[in-house]
């Protein structure tokens, strides 16, 4: 193999490692801030952001086309704590409340 074909294969690899990489961890560029919108337009008040989890987030609880989920503490609008769930997309998805 010549410097150029090595050049070349280096690069396609890079680009597949990079995408590889973006495809399973979009989830920890999505902000906190969707989960809180998400839990006042339903309603809910003292919204406290407890975790953050961004990896396989099919098997715990939200959809395959989602990309995190946080877990809060919040009062629900009847006034009673509580613990949810807000599963999100990264871009074009807003966010879902699921209970425990």
């Amino acid at each position: 193999m010549t410097a150029r074909d090595w050049l070349q294969t280096a690069t396609v690899m890079i680009l597949f490692i990079a995408v590889l990489v973006f495809a399973f961890s979009r989830g920890a560029f999505v902000g906190e801030s969707i989960a809180i919108r998400t839990l006042e337009t339903q309603g809910y008040s003292n919204i406290k952001i407890v975790d953050h989890i961004w990896f396989l987030i099919g098997v715990r609880g939200c959809d395959g086309g989602d990309a995190a989920r946080f877990t809060a503490k919040a009062t629900n609008p009847v006034g009673k704590p509580v613990e949810v769930f807000v599963c999100t997309g990264l871009f074009f998805k807003g966010g879902t409340i699921r209970v425990d």
